[in-house]
């Protein structure tokens, strides 16, 4: 489930090798999100599987990881709530209930994310959130910046940890590049609306769940420009997002929706 597992040394083979040899995906998440593309109208038949408290919340958090994605979920869904299913998973399966609920997701500036992303990576994960013992025997051999570059750039979606991914992966239409998500939030930069934001459905005060210990990461002109390639569509996407703030202050928490008291 998710990005992280505890380390297991259990004699039984790895769940995600499994999945991936039956169905070319090693998450749970991704073997539905990868039906959902296949066979659309067949995976409404998974309806039940979204969670009564989101359903109960009539609210869809989309969970990017390494964007303090955790502290949301579990504040607002509780333990369970904490896979990284995309957006596209919910239009599919439910798209009556995606038309209807309230759907958001919070997304980091592209190079800060990478940063905290190898990081994690580096270390096999934080205290609280492990990283899949698959992706730790794939990446035990990287030496740097560069050999983390080219493993992403090798690879395509599914074969890489949910940290590794685009951010626009979870929040967008994959032939479109258009977000699906109704609002999306800046890391950092729209922390007030966010909290403003949660506090009209319960949340008054978040948990910081899953930090990451890490030192400044200095990039070169060159690996700069490969972080810019990799993740184009979430420059594109921060970039829109600054400049839309930028337009709308200081009127953001009334365009964000939110009832300011």
């Amino acid at each position: 489930m998710g990005t992280s597992q505890k380390v297991s040394h259990s004699r039984f083979p790895d769940s995600k090798r499994i999945h991936r040899a039956l169905f070319g995906a090693y998450y749970e998440e991704d073997i539905y999100d990868k039906f959902c593309g296949l066979m659309p109208h067949a995976m409404r038949l998974f309806h039940w599987r979204i969670e009564n408290a989101i359903r109960q919340r009539n609210l869809i958090f989309v969970h990017v990881p390494r964007v303090a994605g955790t502290s949301i979920a579990q504040a607002l869904y509780g333990q369970r709530c904490t896979r990284h299913h995309s957006i596209r998973y919910y239009k599919t399966v439910a798209p009556r209930f995606w038309a209807a609920a309230d759907s958001f997701a919070v997304l980091r500036d592209p190079f800060d994310r990478f940063a905290s992303s190898y990081a994690f990576v580096r270390s096999g994960g934080t205290e609280t959130c492990r990283l899949s013992d698959v992706f730790v025997q794939q990446t035990a051999r990287l030496r740097g910046v560069d050999d983390y570059l080219s493993f992403i750039e090798d690879r395509d979606a599914l074969s890489l940890d949910f940290v590794m991914r685009p951010q626009s992966w979870f929040v967008c239409d994959l032939k479109t590049g258009a977000p699906l998500v109704k609002r999306l939030f800046l890391y950092g930069r729209d922390d007030a609306a966010l909290s403003g934001y949660l506090k009209t459905h319960g949340v008054d005060k978040l948990l910081w769940l899953n930090p990451s210990m890490r030192n400044p990461l200095e990039l070169s002109a060159g690996q700069r420009r490969r972080v810019e390639k990799i993740y184009a569509r979430d420059f594109e996407l921060v970039g829109a997002l600054r400049y839309r703030r930028a337009q709308e202050s200081p009127d953001f928490l009334r365009v964000a929706g939110i009832a300011a008291e």
